[in-house]
């Protein structure tokens, strides 16, 4: 709107106005001012060319300007309000009233039982995934890093990891007893960490942190 009413003020004026500028670039930017000016405030400083008529179309102008700005003023606010409705699910407090999709048997089933929170088990991701998408279950609660990497390599399912870590745990690799890769994996992981090899993998399967 702002763009071709530039356009046709530029037109009107160099046709109409003797005094208006004849280079383009001035022109355009002089309309571009005036259309701004009123849509930002509801004031026009135009001069009058055509007497009363004139009047009355610059009234007229002036209630577009302030039609355009209350349109796109509600239609931010109506956009904004239903993002805040639809997205006020941030942590764990959330969940109390919603129903949250968990893998079978997995411990975020067992967690969340014990807070009470209702679940729905499904017996993958992909499986939990596909029953929020159609609105079965309003969140999915689960391992981070699997979230995380589902979230980052599915950008389809628009899924977003939100909130920070409530129940953590730790994982671990299972070697033999007495082993002998264990002190070579250990120090392996070790020189990842102080180098900043853990972190470049975790960017490349994770994404950034949410």
């Amino acid at each position: 709107m702002i763009v071709l009413s530039t356009i046709a003020l530029t037109l009107f004026d160099r046709r109409f106005d003797r005094d208006f500028p004849r280079r383009w670039r001035e022109g355009i930017a002089e309309s571009f001012h005036q259309v701004m000016s009123i849509a930002t405030t509801g004031k026009a400083s135009r001069k009058n060319l055509f007497g009363w008529v004139g009047r009355i179309w610059s009234a007229l102008w002036l209630v577009c300007g302030v039609a355009v700005v209350a349109y796109i003023t509600s239609s931010v606010t109506s956009v904004m309000t239903a993002v805040s409705i639809e997205q006020q699910i941030n942590s764990l407090a959330d969940l109390t009233d919603k129903t949250t999709g968990v893998i079978a048997d997995s411990s975020a089933e067992d967690y969340l039982t014990e807070l009470g929170i209702a679940t729905r088990p499904y017996k993958d991701l992909d499986a939990a995934v596909a029953a929020m998408k159609n609105g079965r279950v309003d969140a999915i609660v689960g391992d981070a890093p699997v979230l995380e990497y589902h979230a980052y390599h599915n950008p389809h399912d628009e899924m977003t990891v939100v909130g920070a870590l409530f129940h953590p745990d730790k994982y671990g690799f299972a070697f033999p007893h007495d082993s002998e890769l264990l002190r070579e994996a250990t120090l392996k992981i070790l020189e990842l960490q102080e180098s900043g090899g853990l972190e470049e993998l975790r960017l490349k399967y994770f994404g950034s942190a949410p």
